[in-house]
């Protein structure tokens, strides 16, 4: 059994509407609005960066990245599969990368729609500890 760490939240002032969080798993993970709607485009564009770091030395196979929001968000496009949320505040992605224990892994953009003023206000990604190889 994992021991409980309490989850913490450091808000990164050089990016724009940039989140870090650290949730006692494995992974930590940054989530940055790089895009906003402009001209016409009612979308926001996500760019997100994992780090898995398995100091007990386990792969991953199979992820699932979090983004929570401060108003609901309809879900349009990623590198993965939506897995649940579309139409809430919160939506959960799955993806299928392998990772070694002390790999990053970019997930590319998460593209969302959503009424002005959005922001993130929570990303975590999970890990199943299995990578299926070994």
């Amino acid at each position: 059994m994992k021991k409980y760490e309490m989850p913490v939240v450091e808000i990164v002032d050089e990016v724009s509407e940039g989140v870090y969080l650290a949730s006692g798993d494995c992974y930590t993970v940054n989530a940055v609005i790089t895009q906003t709607p402009q001209m016409g485009r009612g979308d926001y564009r996500i760019q997100v960066v994992g780090a898995h770091n398995a100091s007990d030395g386990h792969h991953s196979g199979a992820q699932v990245l979090t983004l929570s929001f401060n108003q609901p968000v309809t879900y349009v496009s990623s590198g993965g599969s939506l897995a649940g949320g579309d139409g809430t505040s919160a939506i959960s992605i799955s993806y299928g990368y392998h990772n070694n224990a002390q790999d990053n892994v970019g997930l590319g953009d998460v593209v969302v729609q959503a009424d002005s003023g959005l922001a993130i206000t929570g990303a975590q990604l999970s890990c199943n500890y299995d990578c299926g190889q070994h």
